[in-house]
Protein backbone atom coordinates (compact mmCIF):
# COMPACT_ATOMS: atom_id res chain seq x y z
CA UNK A 1 0.00 0.00 0.00
CA UNK A 2 1.67 3.08 -0.95
CA UNK A 3 0.85 6.01 0.35
CA UNK A 4 -2.31 7.91 -0.89
CA UNK A 5 -4.21 4.65 -1.50
CA UNK A 6 -6.84 4.30 -0.06
CA UNK A 7 -8.25 1.44 -1.40
CA UNK A 8 -8.13 -1.38 1.66
CA UNK A 9 -9.64 1.32 4.44
CA UNK A 10 -13.31 0.53 4.87
CA UNK A 11 -15.97 2.44 3.00
CA UNK A 12 -13.85 3.93 0.79
CA UNK A 13 -14.95 3.67 -2.73
CA UNK A 14 -18.05 1.93 -1.85
CA UNK A 15 -20.32 4.01 -3.49
CA UNK A 16 -20.90 6.53 -6.40
CA UNK A 17 -19.77 10.11 -5.38
CA UNK A 18 -21.81 11.90 -7.28
CA UNK A 19 -25.51 12.07 -6.50
CA UNK A 20 -28.02 10.79 -9.71
CA UNK A 21 -30.54 13.48 -9.75
CA UNK A 22 -29.09 16.33 -7.15
CA UNK A 23 -27.66 19.29 -8.18
CA UNK A 24 -25.36 22.01 -6.74
CA UNK A 25 -26.09 25.69 -7.39
CA UNK A 26 -22.96 27.49 -6.34
CA UNK A 27 -22.08 31.41 -6.84
CA UNK A 28 -25.50 32.69 -5.28
CA UNK A 29 -25.40 35.46 -3.44
CA UNK A 30 -25.46 35.52 0.24
CA UNK A 31 -28.62 35.12 2.17
CA UNK A 32 -29.12 36.10 5.93
CA UNK A 33 -33.00 35.85 6.92
CA UNK A 34 -35.65 33.21 6.36
CA UNK A 35 -37.37 35.77 3.79
CA UNK A 36 -34.23 35.68 1.66
CA UNK A 37 -34.26 31.88 2.04
CA UNK A 38 -37.77 31.66 0.43
CA UNK A 39 -37.25 33.93 -1.94
CA UNK A 40 -34.39 31.81 -3.33
CA UNK A 41 -35.84 28.73 -2.96
CA UNK A 42 -38.96 30.05 -4.93
CA UNK A 43 -37.14 31.60 -7.54
CA UNK A 44 -34.89 28.59 -8.11
CA UNK A 45 -38.20 25.95 -7.93
CA UNK A 46 -39.52 28.37 -10.97
CA UNK A 47 -36.64 28.19 -13.01
CA UNK A 48 -36.46 24.72 -12.62
CA UNK A 49 -39.82 23.67 -12.80
CA UNK A 50 -39.59 22.36 -16.79
CA UNK A 51 -37.11 19.57 -15.26
CA UNK A 52 -38.72 18.60 -12.25
CA UNK A 53 -41.50 16.37 -13.76
CA UNK A 54 -45.12 15.69 -11.81
CA UNK A 55 -43.55 16.46 -8.30
CA UNK A 56 -41.70 19.99 -9.67
CA UNK A 57 -38.01 20.64 -8.20
CA UNK A 58 -37.28 19.94 -4.63
CA UNK A 59 -34.82 22.92 -3.40
CA UNK A 60 -32.89 23.35 -0.38
CA UNK A 61 -31.36 26.32 0.49
CA UNK A 62 -29.54 26.78 3.66
CA UNK A 63 -29.21 29.88 5.71
CA UNK A 64 -26.16 31.96 5.38
CA UNK A 65 -24.89 30.22 2.59
CA UNK A 66 -24.05 31.17 -1.08
CA UNK A 67 -25.84 28.02 -2.48
CA UNK A 68 -28.44 25.25 -3.01
CA UNK A 69 -29.45 21.74 -3.98
CA UNK A 70 -31.78 21.13 -6.55
CA UNK A 71 -33.17 17.52 -7.07
CA UNK A 72 -35.03 16.48 -9.62
CA UNK A 73 -37.29 13.27 -10.06
CA UNK A 74 -34.82 11.83 -12.63
CA UNK A 75 -31.11 11.51 -13.63
CA UNK A 76 -32.13 12.38 -17.49
CA UNK A 77 -34.05 15.66 -15.93
CA UNK A 78 -30.82 16.25 -13.95
CA UNK A 79 -28.96 16.04 -16.89
CA UNK A 80 -30.54 17.98 -19.08
CA UNK A 81 -30.63 20.84 -16.01
CA UNK A 82 -27.56 20.70 -15.72
CA UNK A 83 -27.03 21.11 -19.55
CA UNK A 84 -29.56 23.93 -20.40
CA UNK A 85 -29.30 26.01 -17.40
CA UNK A 86 -25.60 25.87 -16.98
CA UNK A 87 -25.64 29.59 -18.69
CA UNK A 88 -27.36 30.87 -16.10
CA UNK A 89 -26.33 29.62 -12.97
CA UNK A 90 -23.45 27.80 -11.54
CA UNK A 91 -24.43 24.33 -11.44
CA UNK A 92 -22.11 20.94 -10.81
CA UNK A 93 -23.53 16.98 -9.78
CA UNK A 94 -24.09 17.20 -6.11
CA UNK A 95 -22.19 15.16 -4.27
CA UNK A 96 -23.55 11.85 -2.07
CA UNK A 97 -22.89 11.52 1.58
CA UNK A 98 -21.91 8.18 2.87
CA UNK A 99 -25.10 8.84 4.99
CA UNK A 100 -27.31 8.92 2.13
CA UNK A 101 -25.57 5.82 0.45
CA UNK A 102 -26.07 3.69 3.88
CA UNK A 103 -29.14 4.82 3.54
CA UNK A 104 -29.72 3.08 -0.88
CA UNK A 105 -27.54 0.38 0.37
CA UNK A 106 -30.10 -0.73 3.31
CA UNK A 107 -33.08 0.15 1.39
CA UNK A 108 -32.10 -2.11 -1.26
CA UNK A 109 -31.22 -4.99 1.07
CA UNK A 110 -34.83 -4.47 2.65
CA UNK A 111 -36.44 -4.44 -0.70
CA UNK A 112 -34.55 -7.98 -2.13
CA UNK A 113 -35.33 -9.66 1.27
CA UNK A 114 -39.22 -8.69 0.86
CA UNK A 115 -39.81 -9.10 -2.85
CA UNK A 116 -42.14 -12.22 -2.00
CA UNK A 117 -40.26 -14.57 -1.77
CA UNK A 118 -38.73 -14.53 1.28
CA UNK A 119 -41.36 -12.79 3.70
CA UNK A 120 -42.20 -14.42 6.73
CA UNK A 121 -45.32 -16.31 6.78
CA UNK A 122 -45.58 -16.46 2.93
CA UNK A 123 -47.29 -19.41 1.58
CA UNK A 124 -47.31 -20.38 -1.75
CA UNK A 125 -50.90 -21.09 -3.08
CA UNK A 126 -50.49 -23.02 -6.33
Amino acid sequence: MGKGDLSVVAGVNTFDALHPRKLFVSGLAKIFTEQEVDLRRAELERAFKKYGGAQGAVVVVPTNSTFAFVELETDRQASQALTEMAGRYTLSRARRSKHEALLEKRAMAEFSVSDGSNIKGSTDWD
